[in-house]
């Protein structure tokens, strides 16, 4: 009853979490060096990964890393030892994972926020992934869905 409940009405709970806890300091190399990748990104990363790195490092922001991660895990926040302890919703250990799958069959990306996971397509350009992923990204903040 500290805040009353109309003021918090305007807000999503992830808004409410990066309001109330304020934007977090994302270690990109930590990230990026405690990141697993499975699917079709295991055996050759390649371009679609370099992409996915370059424009998360590159252009987004503070809130757009952290709207990522928080699409991603359930939570913008960062664990205190870093990336390699975050946790599933479990309690374990679960590192951030990228999943390649086949951008025909899935045209946008998907968070499996329990196993600290996103499937992401293997687009053609650098450009489609950008697109993709911001709408993937706005699409989750606004609390719609693309199934």
């Amino acid at each position: 009853d500290v805040i009353p409940e109309p003021f918090l009405a305007v807000f999503d709970p992830n808004e409410l979490e990066l309001t109330l806890c304020g934007l977090p300091s994302i270690d990109m190399d930590d990230w990026m060096s405690n990141t697993v990748l499975t699917g079709n990104l295991k055996k050759q990363p390649g371009k679609v990964i370099k992409w996915f790195w370059k424009i998360v490092r590159d252009e987004y922001d503070q809130e757009m890393k952290a709207r990522l991660l928080q699409f991603a895990t359930g939570t913008s926040g960062v664990p205190s030892k870093g990336f390699a302890c975050l946790q599933g919703n479990d309690g374990n250990i679960k590192r951030f994972t990228i999943h390649g799958v086949d951008h025909l069959q899935y045209p946008y990306p998907r968070a499996h926020t329990c196993f600290n996971r996103i499937d992401l397509p293997n687009y053609p350009t650098k450009k489609e992934l950008r697109e993709k992923l911001k709408a993937a990204l706005t699409m989750y903040s606004s609390r719609f869905d693309m199934e």
